[in-house]
């Protein structure tokens, strides 16, 4: 992703399909579950990615609007923060960094995140006993594939559908894979 190497293990799959949305290349909503998230000098434990109106444009554009994601980050995993995390913490998003302050006395310790691709952006932080979650979203994601890699990613969706799919749903869910 840009100029850092991404890596992430897909813990789960969750999409709608019908038969006639995956034959006119909509997906509706995806989500993926992720843990053990690496990117550049970050870590994350968990993170979820929702694309709503998942859909084909022509000649090869996978097109989803809006994507919403949420990452649980340790405070362990903050390199900086070690020291430190065993004491109560208060994490705030100020523009496009992290301030975390050890105590209301002390001034704050300032992150810059790293400049998101695509039009991504913090929308909110969250703070829990020993981890914060960053919420955040983009208006519109756009991917050009190949010709190949559109017949191979249809491909896949159509045969987990066939194999997974019950008279009694019209969508997948993959867990645990």
């Amino acid at each position: 992703m840009g100029a850092h190497d991404l890596s992430l293990t897909v813990v789960g799959l969750d999409a709608r399909l019908g038969a006639l949305g995956l034959a006119l290349g909509q997906l509706d909503d995806v989500r993926v579950e992720l843990e053990d998230v690496r990117w550049s000098r970050w870590r994350a434990r968990r993170a979820t990615v929702v694309c709503h109106d998942v859909h084909v444009n022509p000649p090869a554009v996978l097109v989803a609007s809006p994507v919403e994601f949420r990452v649980e980050v340790d405070f362990a995993d903050v390199p900086e923060l070690r020291p430190f995390n065993w004491l109560p913490l208060t994490v705030r998003l100020v523009g496009s960094e992290l301030h975390v302050r050890l105590h209301k006395w002390l001034p704050a310790r300032v992150f810059a995140v790293p400049e998101l691709p695509r039009g991504i952006e913090l929308t909110g932080v969250e703070q829990c006993d020993d981890h914060f979650v960053l919420t955040g979203a983009a208006p519109v994601l756009r991917e050009r594939l190949t010709l190949g890699q559109l017949a191979d990613v249809l491909r896949r969706l159509a045969s987990i559908q066939s194999r997974i799919r019950s008279d009694t749903t019209s969508g997948i869910s993959i867990w645990g894979t």
